[in-house]
């Protein structure tokens, strides 16, 4: 499955993007930076070209290698 990462400072902006495409994702602040992260799994290459293509912003996919958790005991 592919990740795709989306970087910037416009909460609408990636707001808008992630809900043009039926993808999960997730939208994550960092207050000391102004700065927001929006991470869409399993998207479409139409999706990774729609961030490329959005000025001011920072973009990357990775494919997932491993997913767990700690499980206790």
């Amino acid at each position: 499955m592919k990740v795709l990462f989306v970087e910037g400072k416009n909460l609408d902006v990636l707001r808008g993007l992630a809900r043009q495409f039926p993808h999960p994702y997730r939208l994550l602040y960092r207050a000391e930076q102004e700065l927001y992260l929006l991470e869409v799994w399993a998207h479409t290459p139409e999706m990774e070209r729609a961030a490329a293509g959005l000025e001011g912003f920072r973009s990357w996919s990775f494919e997932l290698l491993e997913e767990g958790s700690r499980q206790p005991g």
